[in-house]
């Protein structure tokens, strides 16, 4: 594993738990860096990956927020996934 991709083992962990904190299913990707969120189980995923190199988080519909800000953008995130069930 390359330092880039350790960094973005660490960012998407540290997003990990403020999902989780929103009482979110989450799952790390084992085949790259990314996570999937969904509501609840049986609900559709929304996958999130980390650019280390522009300092964001990715996810659907071209979303980004700064991955210094992982409670801000875990609560975009949130809202997202929520209104994804609507």
């Amino acid at each position: 594993m390359s330092i880039e991709q350790t960094e973005e083992v660490r960012l998407l962990a540290t997003l990990c738990k403020e999902l989780a904190m929103q009482g979110l299913d989450v799952g790390m990707s084992d085949a790259k860096p990314a996570l999937s969120v969904r509501h609840r189980q049986g609900a559709p995923r929304l996958w999130i990956t980390v650019d280390v190199d522009t300092g964001v988080f990715e996810w659907s519909r071209g979303r980004r927020h700064a991955v210094t800000d992982p409670a801000g953008a875990a609560a975009w995130i949130a809202l997202d996934v929520r209104r994804s069930i609507s």
